[in-house]
């Protein structure tokens, strides 16, 4: 390079990373200005089998939803609802993931129109 050619601003990502490899704590893993507390950017967490499993119903539930009118709130809500289930409870998880694989079958048979469920109303609270 010449000296009427000037070398392009570095980012700030950039400078961080060279600082730090200059500091000798350089990481593979950039640390984003983004993230609170310099937090380490890791690509994708592992899942376990079991919450593999899940995530391929609710896939499975929206394709087999997606052609049929009403359906898609009713399997989002019914999903943000069971979320809020602690991890370890696996029993009642693996009892949820049986019964969501018996009613994926029921919502991918051709004939199904029309999802029912159950409310409670105060009179069966009781």
């Amino acid at each position: 390079m010449g000296s009427a050619e000037k070398a392009a601003p570095v980012s700030e990502l950039s400078e961080r990373l060279v600082t730090k490899a200059k500091r000798g704590s350089y990481s593979a893993v950039p640390v984003l200005p983004h993230q609170p507390g310099g937090a380490r950017c890791h690509s994708m967490a592992r899942h376990s089998k079991l919450q593999k499993q899940v995530l391929a119903l609710y896939r499975n539930f929206l394709r087999a939803g997606k052609d049929k009118p009403g359906f898609l709130p009713q399997i989002r809500s019914e999903f943000r609802k069971n979320a809020q289930i602690p991890r370890m409870d696996v029993m009642l998880i693996e009892y949820l993931v049986r019964r969501g694989q018996r009613q994926l079958e029921q919502l991918q048979n051709a004939h199904t129109k029309q999802m029912g469920a159950f409310v409670k109303t105060k009179e069966n609270e009781r």
